[in-house]
């Protein structure tokens, strides 16, 4: 039989209350005297020892489960967004807090996904190319790299940046300060100034997009 989660989650719930109650009763008897292998305490014992292994059943798949919604919303949303998806899933890989991972993307989405998901990371054009759109100052570092390339590259040098450009952002600002922020909004906008270094007029679009980005991969 198939269940969801919550039901495996009763089901888990019900095993719980029956080892608790039969730990009760065992734990009774014992202060009533009665001796260890008395008929009360052994199937107390017994009933404890198939609700543990009923539990694991459940628990076992309960986990599976999980995994199997886990690896379909994740591919449902690389359908939908591969590139999005991918610069997700590896900043999260590398540690980064889901609003720092939406406020760095809100600005991938202003450079080059026309302010949406769909992230255009080969766009090349008037000196710029990737998906943080870096100079010609980066082009024998980071220009014509492929999708994996570009982000080793944000991860490689982003420390650096912010380090030494955080106060842009405000005094005494750094890349441990910004990977502390807790609102996508300020990361989006820590990064607009310390990263890409970019023109005012797109910070309140570049918020919104963070804003979109955390909604979208985290619902």
């Amino acid at each position: 039989m198939n269940y969801s989660l919550d039901e495996l989650t009763n089901l888990m719930n019900k095993q719980i209350e029956i080892k608790k109650n039969a730990h009760e009763l065992a734990e009774m008897a014992r202060s009533l005297g009665w001796p260890e292998d008395c008929q009360a305490i052994q199937s107390a014992k017994i009933e404890h020892k198939n609700a543990s292994l009923i539990y694991n059943v459940y628990k076992e798949r309960y986990d599976n489960l999980l995994v199997e919604i886990e690896n379909s919303k994740w591919a449902e949303k690389e359908a939908e967004y591969p590139a999005a998806t991918a610069i997700w899933r590896y900043m999260k890989d590398l540690g980064w807090s889901n609003h720092v991972c939406a406020g760095i993307m809100g600005n991938l989405m202003a450079e080059v996904g026309g302010h949406t998901l769909d992230i255009q990371h080969k766009l090349k054009g008037n000196g710029y190319y990737g998906m943080c759109q870096w100079n010609t100052a980066y082009k024998n570092k980071v220009w014509g790299k492929d999708l994996n390339g570009q982000l080793d590259f944000l991860r490689d040098t982003i420390k650096y940046e912010i380090d030494t450009f955080g106060y842009a952002y405000k005094s005494n600002f750094n890349f441990n300060s910004f990977l502390n922020l807790e609102n996508e909004k300020d990361v989006a906008l820590a990064f607009a100034k310390c990263y890409e270094r970019c023109g005012s007029d797109s910070y309140n679009s570049r918020k919104t997009n963070a804003t979109k980005a955390l909604e979208y991969f985290t619902k």
